[in-house]
């Protein structure tokens, strides 16, 4: 039977996102940043009043590399996961850059404990950056920047340094993949201001727990101290054919909800989709097999550690 000219099309798209995904995973590539809220914190104790607002040591910050690290609410839950680097223009001021959907929460988060200190807020406008990883990382201009956006060590470019060497750049789709399967958290899906940094992994990557104080540390703390969070962030796998999608319930054999998945994503090159979930801890302890709200079974693949 001849396919549709439609069919074709769609044929021909998952071969595309397929061979980009494979490529991604071996040898990376290069994708368009999405727009980011942006401010610049400036002024003589803007270091200083920033490093007694954020989980890390800034004195560990160090030229043309981006600092992952987290604001908190006094009780420690989630106000922004963010990324602090030094501006290009001015290595005094620093930029502090999270998700946009925090882009009026942010500033308000970042003004409340100014009382005296000679600190200005102000937004930046973001610009178009390319973030590289893997092999297409080397060689790079010396003013990208050192960050990690999937999991591995990457670079940030302006698409303004760029000139006429314009890379290829991975379509959306596959990025959203390779964030799913890298376990790679985002803000509205499975963080907001509700979550406790550990239940997403950030105290492997966005915690010093070797520094002075700031607002949440006491809970941060004491977490490190119990061991243990009540649920943790986890990778959901499905057969070939069986499709996942955003909100869908989690249940125990015995049939009891226990979770929703957060995010979904297709894999084009199995045919089978990847999903992220915040379980319950004992679900992931004890080996519980989950099913969809359709009884099929998922498995759980262990998110490594960046």
């Amino acid at each position: 039977m001849m396919l549709s000219s439609r069919e074709n099309c769609g044929e021909l798209a998952s071969r595309l996102l397929s061979e980009q995904l494979c490529m991604a995973r071996s040898e990376g590539g290069a994708f368009l940043v999405s727009p980011q809220s942006v401010v610049r914190l400036s002024g003589t104790d803007a270091f200083r009043y920033l490093n007694g607002q954020v989980t890390r040591d800034l004195s560990r910050l160090s030229e043309g590399t981006a600092l992952p690290a987290c604001l908190l609410t006094p009780k420690g839950k989630l106000s922004a996961p963010i990324l602090i680097h030094r501006a290009c223009d001015n290595p005094d001021d620093l930029l502090v850059e999270a998700d946009p959907l925090l882009a009026e929460s942010l500033m308000i988060r970042l003004d409340r404990y100014i009382v005296a200190d000679d600190v200005i807020l102000s937004l930046e406008p973001s610009q178009e950056t390319i973030h590289f990883f893997g092999a297409a990382a080397s060689d790079l201009p010396h003013s990208a920047i050192l960050v990690n956006r999937l999991g591995s060590p990457g670079h940030d470019l302006p698409y303004s340094k760029l000139g006429e060497s314009l890379p290829s750049l991975l379509d959306p789709r596959v990025i959203e993949t390779l964030r799913i399967e890298r376990g790679i958290p985002a803000w509205g899906c499975e963080m907001s201001e509700e979550t406790l940094p550990p239940e997403v992994g950030f105290d492997l990557t966005h915690i010093d727990y070797d520094r002075g104080c700031y607002p949440g540390q006491e809970t941060i703390s004491r977490l490190k101290s119990i061991g243990r969070v009540n649920r943790l962030l986890a990778r959901l796998d499905s057969q070939p054919g069986t499709k996942l999608s955003a909100g869908m319930s989690l249940a125990t054999a015995e049939g009891k909800e226990i979770a929703t998945i957060t995010s979904a994503a297709e894999q084009w090159d199995t045919g089978a989709f990847v999903s992220l979930a915040l379980l319950p801890r004992n679900s992931l302890e004890n080996g519980e097999t989950l099913l969809t709200e359709e009884k099929t079974p998922l498995s759980i693949v262990p998110i490594s550690a960046s």
